[in-house]
């Protein structure tokens, strides 16, 4: 799984606008006046606390399961300008700690690469998310890093109204960005052309080996299964302050010089599951790309003030997947996504908002047939496995304080498979699944 820009494990935080509006509330906080100190020796902390609550009442081979995890993160940013050192320079850290995880494995359960696959699998309790140098250059235009990253920090970011909502397999598994908790070794930079378009490049040690990493590993660690990953984009994104009808877009290109098995062999002439009696067909490269945007169709005010960072509004968003192989690592050809987003619709609440959105997933030929002959060879009988699955997602973000956050997704799966878990002889079940979570920013709470 996956999150894109914010923090982790589908945990992005739906309205940055709210958060940042508790900073002029920090007064009178218990650390109020630690807080002060260090945002004046150029230290901004980071610290919160999320709880995540998964269940299938109706959905995959094991029905009526649910997860949880318990998140705790710890960071800063180190201004290095500020404090004396160098103009510019910035070092940011952040650590992820889950003392508690319940039916960790769940997506096997859950089904398929819409239900089953978006779940969170963290089987260790830290990991390194963040650990680099960044140098801004060019009148900030330019931005360099090094070090310990994940590139869904940077690009591949989700419109969707809740992050947890879109979940991209294709970028997180195909292209190797590994989902939001998982940290590897890369440089990036970006340019900013205007203050809305942005481009971005970027190299990434991947780790295959994931998720039984923890962030701190080597760049020769690894050695058999890692790889390395480009990424490349081209971003514009504005926000309500900018312009009255926001049009944000992304192009994305990625390549990933991984080496992976086949999971069928030839032999004889004849196709069929890879079982150790054949020579094994491997790969080398996996290609891809990514398309979205996200347009502002109405506003209750018509777009008269342009200063109100969180107007009612209705805005329509859509993304597209592709990986450009017909053996693609992972087996997923396509993943695809359309849907609305009403923000604000209270005027009492202007940072909530509400999403319904549809989604598509296309499994490549190979992975297709492996699906049938593996649920076939485990006694499985009278189920074609689908080759397309479709999911329609009904999703909601409350601000419920300016520093807690209560997001909730539930969603309706058709033409469910054994994609996630296929050593199953069990049909997948169509139906419902649920994602709750609750984010809380202990630092603004606390003053800092």
């Amino acid at each position: 799984m996956l999150c894109s820009g914010a923090i982790a494990c589908g945990i992005a935080l739906t309205s940055s606008a709210a958060f940042a509006a508790s900073d002029a509330e920090s007064s009178g906080r218990p650390l109020s006046d630690a807080g002060g100190w260090l945002s004046e020796h150029g230290v901004t902390p980071h610290i919160m606390a999320s709880q995540l609550w998964l269940g299938n009442p109706s959905a995959g081979t094991s029905t009526d399961e649910q997860q949880a995890y318990t998140m705790f993160f710890a960071g800063a940013d180190f201004d290095l300008d500020r404090m004396g050192f160098i103009p510019g320079g910035t070092v940011h850290f952040m650590q992820l700690w889950v003392p508690f995880a319940h039916n960790t494995l769940y997506g096997n359960n859950a089904g398929g690469m819409l239900a089953g696959d978006p779940p969170p699998y963290i089987p260790k309790v830290s990991h390194l998310l963040r650990f680099g140098y960044e140098q801004l250059l060019f009148n900030d235009r330019l931005s360099i890093e090094l070090g310990k990253s994940n590139p869904g920090q940077f690009v591949g970011f989700s419109n969707c109204n809740v992050p947890s909502s879109c979940i991209n397999t294709v970028l997180n598994k195909t292209a190797g960005f590994a989902p939001a908790p998982y940290a590897g070794w890369g440089a990036r930079a970006s340019y900013h052309f205007t203050p809305a378009l942005e481009s971005n490049i970027g190299v990434w040690r991947t780790y295959q080996a994931f998720p039984f990493t923890n962030g701190w590993e080597r760049w020769d660690d690894d050695l058999d299964t890692g790889s390395t990953l480009l990424v490349a984009n081209l971003a514009r994104r504005a926000s309500w302050r900018q312009e009255p009808y926001p049009f944000n877009w992304e192009v994305l290109a990625f390549h990933n010089n991984l080496q992976y098995n086949d999971a069928y062999a030839t032999v004889n002439g004849t196709s069929k599951v890879y079982d150790g009696s054949s020579a094994v067909i491997t790969h080398k490269g996996v290609s891809g790309f990514y398309l979205t945007a996200k347009k502002a169709l109405w506003r209750r005010d018509g777009g008269a003030d342009p200063h109100n960072p969180a107007p009612s509004a209705v805005s329509l968003h859509g993304s597209w997947s592709q990986t450009l192989q017909s053996d693609a690592y992972t087996g997923i050809a396509t993943l695809a996504d359309v849907g609305l987003i009403w923000s604000g619709p209270w005027q009492s609440r202007p940072d909530d908002s509400y999403g319904l959105t549809f989604r598509w997933g296309r499994l490549t030929d190979g992975e297709h047939r492996y699906l049938q002959d593996m649920y076939d060879s485990q006694g499985g009988t009278g189920w074609q496995v689908p080759r397309n699955e479709q999911q329609v997602s009904i999703d909601a973000s409350f601000m419920l304080t300016p520093e807690v956050n209560l997001t909730m997704t539930g969603s309706r799966v058709w033409n469910n498979t054994n994609y996630q878990y296929a050593y199953t002889n069990v049909k997948p079940e169509d139906g419902y699944t649920f994602w709750i979570q609750v984010n809380v920013m202990l630092e603004k709470l606390l003053g800092l």
